[in-house]
């Protein structure tokens, strides 16, 4: 049922289950309810589409204006964005899992970048976190030189290198679980299933080497002390693992063609540890996306 009705409903449905989702994050249980926030705005866009999702997004954040914090906002803004943006490839003929996934990803990471600078904006969160993490950090580093006295403490390392692990932690997951329980639910009302290739077919689309390279060259345009390079660096970090990752799947590619275990792809994981090896991972990366490496060899074979 996809007429005025039926949107009326899903858009009730969407809005109690994610009231849900958010009360829930109060409780134990939000170690699991947290990476399933975009999955009511997924299904509702895939069942009608993204700019129907427009009202209930408005609804529930001006709900989470009036009876939480406004920083909830983000949250909620957050979790309709990356949804709808699935939702909308998902309905898409011509895309695939693949590009279901990585709009979430693309589009959740951009929206956690802006909120995080709205809410230093306004609010100066991570100024906030900033000072919090070195009290932490000094405490941590008095214990242990209390405890070692001959032990050295390295200093605070900047919150432009921890913004890209925050980013990637909370998005990946929650991209990666949303896609894959909002499949279950919409396979089983009908709609065509879009996996995730097999990881040596994975191949990121070759924009990844332009926003690459603009993060590179705008990192340097900006003081290390403010908030743009802390944006571009951490962008520019992101792509690094996300290159290395890529890296990966060539390797997975190579050792597919060969007929190998895919174990051997264990090593690879374990140097990513090593800087050398990690950083011959991303060359690899970049060349598998930004050249016919993989065409020339299928072709040779």
């Amino acid at each position: 049922m996809t007429g005025p009705n039926g949107k009326v409903r899903d858009g009730v449905i969407l809005c109690g289950v994610f009231t849900v989702l958010i009360a829930s994050l109060f409780t134990p249980f939000s170690l699991v309810t947290i990476w399933f926030l975009p999955l009511p705005f997924f299904l509702y866009t895939v069942r009608h589409s993204w700019p129907s999702a427009l009202f209930p997004a408005a609804v529930l954040g001006a709900l989470a204006l009036i009876l939480l914090h406004p920083l909830w906002i983000f949250g909620v803004l957050f979790a309709a964005a990356t949804g709808r943006a699935m939702g909308a490839f998902y309905r898409s003929t011509a895309a695939s899992g693949t590009d279901v996934v990585l709009a979430g990803l693309v589009v959740g990471a951009a929206v956690l970048l802006l909120g995080l600078a709205a809410a230093q904006y306004g609010f100066g969160l991570l100024s906030e976190f900033q000072r919090l993490w070195q009290e932490q950090w000094d405490l941590v580093a008095e214990m242990v030189q209390n405890s070692v006295p001959e032990a050295s403490v390295p200093p605070l390392p900047p919150l432009s290198a921890v913004l890209p692990l925050f980013l990637s932690v909370l998005t990946v997951p929650t991209v990666l679980l949303s896609a894959w329980a909002g499949r279950r639910f919409l396979v089983r009302s009908g709609f065509p299933e879009k996996r995730l290739p097999p990881f040596h077919r994975w191949r990121f689309p070759k924009s990844f080497l332009f926003y690459y390279l603009v993060s590179c060259v705008a990192a340097f345009l900006f003081d290390a002390e403010s908030w743009a390079y802390s944006f571009f660096a951490g962008s520019f970090m992101i792509l690094d693992i996300l290159f290395a990752v890529q890296g990966l799947s060539f390797l997975s590619f190579l050792l597919h063609r060969k007929g190998l275990s895919r174990g051997w792809l264990w090593l690879a994981v374990f140097a990513l540890f090593l800087p050398p090896a990690a950083f011959l991972l991303l060359v690899l990366g970049i060349m598998d996306v930004g050249t016919r490496m993989r065409e020339r060899l299928e072709e040779g074979s």
